[in-house]
This record gives C-alpha cells, sequence and structure tokens, in this order.
C-alpha cells in the first residue's frame, strides 16, 4: 500500500488538530477511486479517513475536494447520509497538496450496480433507497443549510457544457469524433426548459463506487462520498447520470447493468421507467421528452471526465489502480451520447 508522504509532518499536524485520536500507527491507501487519493488513518483510538488533491499539476478547477468538504459539512444534519467532516488543511506543506479528515463509516463497499455483494431480495430494496436520497437531495431547503449560493443560479446546462468541452480539450491525446459530434451539437440543441426548474443541490458523481452500504441491513446506504462535482443545478441530472451508468456494459472496468435492468432483472432491479416516474412524481417535474438529452450530456461529461484520466495516467498522478482501461471508455461512452443525441435531434 501506498503511504501519504511527509508522515512525521502529517503527525504533528493530527497532534495539534485532533489529538484526541492518539498515536497515528498506520496508513493504508483505498483502491477504488480515480481522481483524490484517499486513505485509512488508523490511531491508538479509532479510524479515520484522509482525502486529499493529487500530486503534481493539476487542471484549473479540477479536485475541488474544499467543495467536498464545504457540502458534507452542511449535510450532516439532513437526510442525506454523509460522514462527519473533521479537518481541512489548505497548508500544501503539510503533506504536499491540500486535505481534509473526515470519520470513517465502516460498511460495504460495493463497484458494481448488479450487487454482488447484496442477497437478492434485498437489491431492489437497496436501488429505492438510493433514489429516496436524491428525492431528498431535491426537497433540501437550499438556504436553512447554507448553501443557496453554492452554485450559480442560470444556466446550469450551458456552463457545464463550456466547462467540460475546455476540460476534454486540455486534456486531449487523440481525435475521438463522437466527442467532436457532442462538442458542437449539444450546445446547439440546448433545451430552454431546464432554466426555468428550481435549483436543487447535485452531487454529480451519483454511483454505486461513491456509497457506503449498511453491513447489518443491506439495503440502505450510510454514507455518500465524493463530492467533488456538486453544485447547483436544475433536477434530473444525477438521475439521469445513475441511469446512464446503469446502462454500461457489464464487462466494462466501470460496470453498468446492461439492458439486464430492462429484462430478466426487473424482480430484483426498479426499471429506469420506474426510476424516472417516482423521481418525476415526487419533485413534480416532467421532463421525460428530454431524457436522450440528458443522457446524451451525462455521457460527454463523463467522457471528458474518462479523458482527464487517461492524461493523468500518462503524466503519472492518477489515483486508481485500473485507471489505464477506465480511460479507455471515453471513446465507448461518447459514442453512447451521439446515439443519444441523435435521438432526441
Amino acid at each position: 500500500m501506498e503511504e501519504v508522504q511527509h508522515k512525521e509532518n502529517l503527525k504533528k499536524w493530527i497532534e495539534g488538530k485532533i489529538p484526541h485520536v492518539g498515536k497515528l500507527i498506520k496508513i493504508n491507501k483505498f483502491k477504488t477511486g480515480q481522481s483524490n487519493p484517499t486513505y485509512k488513518l488508523k490511531f491508538e483510538k479509532g479510524l479515520l479517513v484522509l482525502r486529499s488533491q493529487p500530486y503534481g499539476k493539476l487542471l484549473r478547477g479540477a479536485h475541488r475536494i474544499d467543495r467536498e468538504f464545504t457540502v458534507m459539512s452542511k449535510l450532516v444534519n439532513t437526510k442525506i447520509p454523509v460522514p462527519k467532516m473533521i479537518n481541512y488543511c489548505e497548508d500544501t506543506k503539510v503533506i504536499g497538496r491540500q486535505f481534509y479528515i473526515m470519520d470513517f463509516v465502516d460498511g460495504i463497499q460495493e463497484l458494481d450496480p448488479y450487487l454482488n455483494k447484496i442477497p437478492k431480495n434485498k437489491k431492489k430494496k437497496l436501488y429505492y433507497n438510493k433514489l429516496n436520497i436524491l428525492i431528498n437531495l431535491g426537497n433540501i431547503n437550499l438556504k436553512k443549510i447554507k448553501l443557496n449560493n453554492f452554485g450559480k443560479p442560470k444556466n446550469y446546462l450551458e456552463r457545464q457544457l463550456i466547462l467540460w468541452t475546455n476540460q476534454y480539450k486540455t486534456s486531449e491525446t487523440k481525435k475521438i469524433n463522437s466527442m467532436e459530434f457532442l462538442i458542437e451539437n449539444l450546445l446547439k440543441n440546448l433545451p430552454d426548459i431546464f432554466d426555468k426548474l428550481p435549483l436543487i443541490l447535485s452531487h454529480g458523481d451519483f454511483r454505486i463506487d461513491n456509497m457506503i452500504l449498511d453491513k447489518k441491513s443491506k439495503n440502505r446506504v450510510v454514507a455518500l462520498l465524493d463530492w467533488e462535482l456538486s453544485t447547483l443545478g436544475p433536477p434530473f441530472i444525477d438521475l439521469s447520470y445513475w441511469c446512464l451508468m446503469l446502462r454500461f456494459n457489464r464487462n466494462w472496468p466501470i460496470k453498468g447493468l446492461g439492458n439486464l435492468i430492462e429484462t430478466e432483472l426487473l424482480d430484483q432491479f426498479p426499471s429506469e421507467k420506474n426510476l424516472f416516474e417516482q423521481y418525476s412524481n415526487a419533485l413534480g417535474h416532467d421532463v421525460h421528452k428530454h431524457w436522450n438529452y440528458l443522457l446524451a450530456f451525462n455521457c460527454f461529461r463523463f467522457a471528458s471526465i474518462l479523458q482527464g484520466i487517461t492524461k493523468r495516467v500518462l503524466v503519472g498522478n492518477n489515483a486508481g489502480n485500473n485507471a489505464e482501461e477506465v480511460g479507455k471508455l471515453a471513446e465507448p461512452v461518447s459514442r453512447m451520447g451521439e446515439l443519444f443525441l441523435k435521438k432526441y435531434i
């Protein structure tokens, strides 16, 4: 296991900021995650987690772990399951990069939406629990928890398209025709309905990798992690992203359910149609005719993220053990997006 550099500096910082945990005994890096390295810290009196930016030169606006710390700090007493935030360190002299410390949440970590570690009779209930988290996110009083200024008030999709086009071009290693099609046509065919919907808090990376599941019940999420991409936006962004992930192939390094969710597995998982209808009814909005646009948008956005992983592999500062294989998904994901957008336009 890789250990955090500047271990002695970290020990001194912890002694000054959170002395009640006792002596730092061991540091282990979690294997999962492609962006920000995350470590389990074992102390004399328990466990904590350290999450940091990666080493090396970072893309402008990327690896905003300060946003993660802010949003989870505000959500700690809401219906959204998040770990307790302990302390944030802006001083890069301590371990060479910014980081924060949070509570360790013990539970089941699952990377496959097929949920191999979960009994068959628990899977559907877990999916509905995840859906309820999204519905609760949509119903949060942002002003009450002081997150009403967490994002800009207008033009979410337009700003996201410009942002991720720039991020993609900065990380581009070869020409991908499907990405060029999406860059040219997503902005051109942007529906105006999403600017008319109320702003809600969007997680930005709502998938099974970023969740800790309850060990006892095995049918609920006890911690939703990785809020780096969180912001304010219209409803349906997280839902469409999650549903897109479920459409991924079973044999991809980021696994989906493929077409299984609409065929032989409806006894174990809710259909995409059912997830959409329940979310739409709960929040009181219907964007069904724009669903393929949202799927195309999320393909474009995620392919841009995947291209960033490929670039970080080349420069040697990526966090994930399977980063090279994951980065190669940029092309097939963008091809999915092209098909969705062609259906829409």
